[in-house]
């Protein structure tokens, strides 16, 4: 098979890429932490983020950009369910406090900008991209979601919880990106989701954890039946 032209190099851009990764872990889960704190962290980190996700552009546009957008699709009943069932989570059940009150909540809240370009422009964007054409759609999704959850292992607990929320979510923004072709619309997604957290609970008793689950779960069936609707549908196709 003839691979698309941002094949060219790739070995090499992926290389770097893997060393982009690791040295990102590294200075900001080993080395950032032992030096600053709060909030002054989270916009160091931030800006290696942002720094990190500049670089994947330069090594990969063309291959970000093969995708072919589909903004009409994202206008159907399920995707707006999808979305709702996952969006009310942060307002149902216990938020996370990062500290400090008001003023550090919202410099997470804006933050989790920078967390949803990075990581949908690297883990849907780029890795999706580049599995599709050799593996096809459900295995491009499925394999990036294994990425994702081990790029996760160490960010949060090691817990059963987390981990089934790190799929979940990785599996409906997957799908969401494949079967609409938005960048845009996942990134949006994801930042609003992180950032939503960090101001709960917004109700007097949230709801038991175990809960988020059943809306997880509810919200990525949501998003599969819609996919399955989209002309282009298959978990086999190796088209962009």
């Amino acid at each position: 098979m003839k691979w698309p032209t941002w094949s060219a190099g790739l070995p090499a851009r992926i290389v770097i890429a893997i060393a982009v990764e690791i040295a990102y872990a590294v200075i900001t889960r080993a080395w950032l932490p032992h030096h600053v704190h709060g909030a002054p962290l989270e916009i160091w980190v931030s800006v290696l983020r942002l720094t990190t996700a500049g670089i994947y552009w330069l090594l990969f546009r063309e291959l970000i950009l093969g995708r072919r957008a589909r903004n009409h699709a994202l206008r159907h009943p399920l995707v707006y369910a999808g979305t709702a069932a996952v969006l009310a989570i942060p307002f149902l059940f216990r938020g996370w406090d990062p500290g400090g009150g008001l003023g550090t909540a919202i410099v997470f809240a804006l933050t989790s900008i920078a967390v949803g370009l990075r990581e949908e422009l690297l883990y849907r964007a780029v890795v999706i991209n580049f599995l599709q054409p050799r593996v096809g759609a459900g295995a491009a999704i499925v394999l990036s979601t294994i990425v994702f959850l081990i790029y996760h292992y160490g960010a949060l607990p090691l817990k059963l919880l987390p981990a089934i929320e790190v799929i979940c979510m990785s599996l409906l923004l997957g799908l969401v990106y494949v079967y609409s072709g938005s960048l845009l619309f996942v990134v949006a997604l994801h930042s609003l989701y992180d950032g939503i957290w960090f101001f709960g609970p917004y109700i007097p008793a949230p709801l038991p954890n175990i809960w988020r689950v059943a809306f997880l779960v509810s919200g990525l069936v949501l998003i599969f039946v819609w996919a399955r609707t989209t002309p282009d549908f298959s978990l086999r196709g190796r088209q962009l």
